[in-house]
């Protein structure tokens, strides 16, 4: 008589296919998942950096700061200005970690009194 209480080799390796496939589909989701966010991340910093932009534009324009902007010339600058006079601390991008102070571009302009700041990504 053959005693039948353990499984055979199709048996275990059934099971172990079935949780590769299930463990390849769920690492590929999380992998997904991160990069959706780590791409919202950088927009909401890119807004958060316009936001600060225009507080550091309307400090100029109310000559609460002293610098080189000015509407009439010199209005384009870079986030690492806003990092040199204190809106920032740290402006390495939640994507790779690399630093976007330098190819994050502000414009902003003075229509009718109103103040209007745009960002210029040339990061990725």
């Amino acid at each position: 008589m053959l005693n039948n209480n353990g499984y055979t080799l199709i048996e275990v390796l059934a099971v172990i296919v079935l949780i590769s496939f299930a463990s390849f589909v769920i690492i590929r989701g999380i992998n997904s998942t991160l990069s959706v966010s780590e791409k919202e991340a950088y927009k909401i910093m890119k807004d958060n950096i316009v936001s600060a932009g225009y507080d550091y534009v309307n400090e100029c324009d109310n000559d609460i700061i002293n610098t080189e902007f000015s509407f009439d010339g010199n209005n384009t600058f870079t986030a690492s200005v806003l990092e040199k006079y204190g809106y920032f601390s740290n402006l390495k991008s939640p994507i790779d970690g690399k630093y976007v102070g330098e190819c994050l571009v502000l414009d902003a302009i003075k229509e009718n009194g109103v103040i209007i700041v745009d960002i210029k990504d040339n990061c990725y």
